[in-house]
């Protein structure tokens, strides 16, 4: 029943009808093949249905007319006013929220070490395509407590908190996530940092305390930061990611992949504790990739967590079976190369109209990949390019986290580079 409940919200939130009770596994994974062949099927909303005026033809990109900028939210830190935007800038990444009104919102928070000291959480609301400050920032005393040499005395080293009880600013990865409302997040879903990175310059390199965000409608005052975890796990390094377990309600996270550890880590949403799968004997391990490029997502018609990940000299795509995670991880046979820039994210998100994800390369800005997974992951995965239309290209970032997450609402990518891009949108093929 838990399964079928999951499988019905998703179909759901996508504009389609409910799996009938005989497998609701089973039942999603053949409307969304019918989707992938037809474009449309009686349980997806057909490609010409009501979308924003915004949004763009398949397969092409649209700049998007914003009324303010991400810049234009900033929080003034005092001695830090000039560092807001390496809330994105600095191995940042975010996360879609598709709690936030009818559209969702993209949300942005990062920053550390030697960035920003700026906290804030902003959001980019899809619904006015405005960006919205939600969080007023730790102050620094003008810059005095964000050096090597003189800390804010209030800092908290275990917690990576500052004296107000924010989590500090900190380089975000991809472990930012939100736990939905029926799943004990806020009214409008909840951001989760399941870990934190490079806090501080200095202090803290990382820590797994988890904290939490529940999203409010107040401008500066529009939600509040708790402490998620009161235990930490061992063996933190630079570098991480995550991906939600909607079905389990979980968070499975990795950090340091580089250091290739014998386990699979997830946060427990129930009681909000770590845990650790060990790995069996003979188990394949994360590739050893570089830190700064991994991106995880999870796959909810085969139950699998995906990465993606580079070496010094290749694109690595690996799954690992959620129902059975002590047999690690598994690399796939891919129809075509993807090409691939050494160290940079490979960002991409599953497209449920579709049944596909959808992976950018930075290598090759004119066009985005659509990555195919058969119902037994082992078998060759189908890699299609799809060339932008009318000459399109999108701007790449180094970290990009789930700044690239696909919208059910919008259909369509809504992407935001930098802290100084154009916002823009692209609709995949066959939604």
């Amino acid at each position: 029943m838990k399964r079928r409940y999951f499988i019905n919200s998703l179909l759901s939130a996508a504009g389609t009808a409910t799996v009938s009770a005989c497998d609701g596994a089973t039942g999603y994974r053949g409307l969304a093949a019918s989707s992938q062949k037809t474009g449309t099927s009686a349980n997806f909303p057909a490609s010409s249905a009501s979308v924003p005026g915004w949004v763009p033809a398949e397969g092409a990109v649209q700049t998007l007319s914003t009324p303010n900028t991400f810049l234009s939210q900033n929080g003034n830190v005092e001695g830090w006013e000039y560092a807001f935007g390496k809330i994105i800038d600095d191995y940042s990444g975010g996360v879609y929220n598709p709690y936030w009104g009818a559209l969702g919102a993209m949300t942005f928070h990062g920053g550390g070490h030697s960035a920003t000291f700026d906290n804030s959480v902003v959001i980019l609301d899809y619904n006015d395509l405005t960006f919205k400050r939600l969080s007023n920032p730790t102050q620094s005393a003008k810059g005095a407590n964000w050096s090597f040499l003189n800390v804010d005395p209030a800092f908290n080293q275990v917690y990576a908190e500052y004296g107000d009880g924010q989590p500090g600013s900190g380089h975000t990865y991809d472990t930012l996530a939100i736990l939905p409302p029926a799943h004990g997040g806020g009214a409008m879903g909840s951001l989760v940092r399941v870990g934190s990175y490079a806090v501080h310059p200095g202090e803290v390199r990382g820590t797994t305390h988890a904290h939490r965000f529940d999203f409010g409608l107040a401008a500066r005052s529009g939600g509040t930061w708790t402490r998620w975890t009161e235990i930490a796990l061992r063996g933190l390094t630079s570098g991480a990611c995550s991906a939600y377990d909607p079905l389990r309600q979980r968070f499975w996270t990795i950090g340091g992949l580089s250091s290739q550890p014998a386990f699979i880590r997830y946060l427990e949403v129930a009681g909000h504790e770590y845990r650790e799968v060990a790995f069996t004997k003979g188990a394949a391990l994360a590739p050893p990739a570089t830190p700064d490029s991994m991106t995880m997502r999870y796959d909810p018609t085969r139950d699998l967590l995906i990465l993606s990940c580079t070496t010094g000299n290749a694109l690595r795509l690996a799954f690992l079976r959620c129902e059975s995670p002590e047999k690690g991880w598994i690399e796939p046979a891919l129809s075509a190369p993807i090409p691939f820039m050494a160290q940079w994210t490979h960002p991409f998100d599953f497209v449920p109209q579709a049944n596909k994800f959808v992976m950018f390369s930075p290598a090759d800005s004119a066009a985005v990949f659509d990555l195919v997974v058969p119902a037994d992951p082992t078998q060759t995965w189908q890699v299609t390019r799809q060339p932008i239309k009318a000459g399109g290209t999108l701007k790449s970032a180094y970290v990009a986290g789930k700044r690239w997450s696909y919208s059910p609402a919008t259909r369509c990518f809504v992407w935001v580079a930098s802290s100084t891009s154009p916002v823009v949108a692209y609709r995949p093929v066959g939604t």
